[in-house]
């Protein structure tokens, strides 16, 4: 039969090369689709084909400002309250400016809570409270902003690029513009090593004087935190990261037809199956046979070891060196 190209043919492809149809496979549905979303989890995190690099574009809001307030979170939605009733923002420093508004249902329970104005200049999470006449039992809290939330899928962040360029070649009065505008007839009449070793010399400048963001990410956060001063983020502006991002099962389906993920589940499997049937060790059956799991299940064991180690040694990006 022709290669898996979707989930469903990639499962029943995995099931007969461990001896379905043949022998009965010892597994519920659930039990087979955990371990296909295992391997699935495992090859995007070793293997070069299971992620793609990508450059991601994140608009510059103003909850990207360390100082400022991310978003409300309504804890308890209370009753009896109005869309009337006012939010109060404080704090203990000198935070401030922050607004927000609620919108009710019918009969008095919030709904969502607006964040109108992020506010600036607080040092930790502000209260939040309500002023009401009748409602009661309401719950708010704050949470500060400075990181960006990314989608699920983004595993990994290599770097950020510089938000401002010393050198940017989009502005007549850079040195870069200035430098190429005032050298055109030379560089065009002699070697560009000079001109080369002039940019190299620019970028050095750009390094020292201006640097790279810092930034922090994590992947179970899906939390990128710009570790900038907020002056250098400019509202309406765009970040952009250089990320790896997991590809997606059911767009790129060609994924379901690579040897080392058919291999890796396949061993899954195994371990699965025979650890369902260790519980039958020793048991007796007609003409003499005894079931022997912990056999079949330490063989699973060994092969999914050399499939992991392969995946690290020979399927996996190598590792990058910071040297310097």
């Amino acid at each position: 039969m022709a290669l898996p190209s979707s989930r469903s043919s990639f499962k029943d492809f995995c099931l007969r090369n461990i001896g379905d149809g043949v022998l009965e496979i010892n597994m519920s549905d659930e039990q087979v689709e955990d371990q296909i979303d295992l391997a699935l989890s495992y090859y995007a995190d070793f293997h070069f084909d299971g992620t793609q690099k990508t450059y991601y574009k994140i608009p510059i809001t103003a909850n990207l400002y360390s100082d400022a307030i991310h978003h409300l979170t309504l804890v308890s939605a209370g009753t009896l309250y109005s869309n009337a009733d006012t939010i109060t923002i404080t704090s203990s420093n000198v935070g401030n400016t922050a607004t927000a508004n609620l919108v009710t249902y019918a009969n008095g329970t919030i709904n969502t809570v607006n964040l109108i104005d992020n506010g600036a200049n607080y040092g930790e999470a502000p209260t939040v409270t309500i002023t009401t006449s009748t409602g009661s039992g309401a719950s708010i809290t704050s949470t500060l902003g400075g990181y960006a939330v990314l989608p699920e899928n983004i595993i990994g962040i290599s770097r950020v690029f510089p938000f401002h360029f010393f050198s940017s070649s989009n502005d007549m009065f850079s040195v870069e513009y200035q430098f190429a505008l005032n050298n055109l007839y030379t560089i065009a009449n002699s070697a560009l090593v000079p001109f080369y070793m002039a940019k190299q010399q620019l970028q050095m400048f750009q390094e020292v004087l201006i640097g790279r963001p810092s930034f922090r990410f994590n992947r179970h956060a899906n939390k990128l935190y710009i570790d900038v001063n907020n002056a250098r983020l400019k509202v309406g502006e765009y970040l952009v990261v250089e990320a790896y991002m997991v590809l997606d099962e059911t767009t790129y389906t060609d994924i379901f037809k690579d040897r080392m993920l058919i291999r890796y589940t396949c061993a899954l499997l195994k371990k699965l199956w025979a650890f369902n049937l260790k519980k039958f060790n020793g048991m007796s059956m007609p003409g003499g046979l005894a079931f022997n799991g912990q056999t079949m299940y330490d063989e699973a064991i060994q092969e999914i070891k050399d499939l992991e180690a392969e995946m690290l040694n020979s399927w996996s990006l190598p590792v990058c060196d910071l040297i310097g």
